[in-house]
């Protein structure tokens, strides 16, 4: 197994009057840390969006991007005509296609709404736009493995066009999580959210990244009562 470690402090970071982001990659920032992509992942974005924070009707072509609502009330307008309002625990993925607009923010007047946000090049161009929802009550449980994302909808998960599968996995002390890769060729990056694991022995503290390749079978271990991960596992 190979491992590389992005710890939490060495994240890049953005912030204007709207949000602050903790970015994993690079994205066009001069960087001598932040890797530019990890297989067919390049953005992972750790975002805060401020009280009443909006950001208007943009445009998206060609990229898949997947939202995880980790806390708060965010809405969502696009030219598809969906309008909806997302709250913690729901996932979206837009496959954008050959192109849409969409705007959306924090509901909240008080409190801030934090979001992951993924974006994946996809395996095929200028597929028809189209946007899924997974609501947290389709979940069946938050503390355990839950496939959130997958080529082919998988235990009802949403469907990505690339070959790239997003879990939300809670893991216990004492109950070690074993995750077998589709294909030993494949990568994984995992996110820790909350808690403190072992990766095949290695400690990745909260908020760290790990990037793995080199490998067909992972044990992960939580050093902590409960640890929360996102494990995304990417065609390179």
């Amino acid at each position: 197994m190979k491992i590389q470690l992005l710890k939490s402090d060495d994240r890049g970071q953005m912030k204007n009057e709207v949000f602050e982001g903790r970015p994993l990659f690079s994205n066009g920032m001069a960087s001598k840390v932040l890797p530019q992509s990890f297989g067919a992942i390049y953005v992972f974005n750790d975002d805060i969006l401020y009280p009443k924070s909006h950001l208007g009707m943009h445009p998206h072509k060609n990229v898949e991007i997947i939202t995880l609502m980790i806390s708060g009330t965010e809405s969502h307008r696009d030219t598809l005509g969906a309008h909806e309002e997302y709250q913690t625990g729901d996932v979206q993925l837009i496959s954008s296609g050959k192109g849409l607009y969409h705007e959306g923010g924090n509901v909240s007047e008080t409190e801030n709404a934090r979001h992951l946000q993924v974006w994946v090049a996809p395996s095929v161009l200028d597929v028809f736009p189209s946007v899924q929802v997974l609501k947290s009550g389709q979940i069946p449980d938050n503390s355990k493995e839950n496939l959130l994302v997958s080529p082919n909808g998988t235990a009802n998960s949403l469907i990505i066009q690339q070959d790239v599968w997003i879990y939300q996995v809670g893991i216990q002390i004492e109950l070690p999580y074993n995750y077998q890769l589709n294909s030993s060729k494949n990568g994984v990056l995992i996110y820790v959210l909350q808690g403190r694991i072992t990766i095949n022995g290695v400690e990745v503290q909260k908020e760290y990244t790990a990037f793995i390749n080199e490998t067909g079978l992972l044990e992960i271990t939580s050093l902590s009562t409960i640890s929360v991960i996102i494990l995304i596992e990417t065609i390179l």
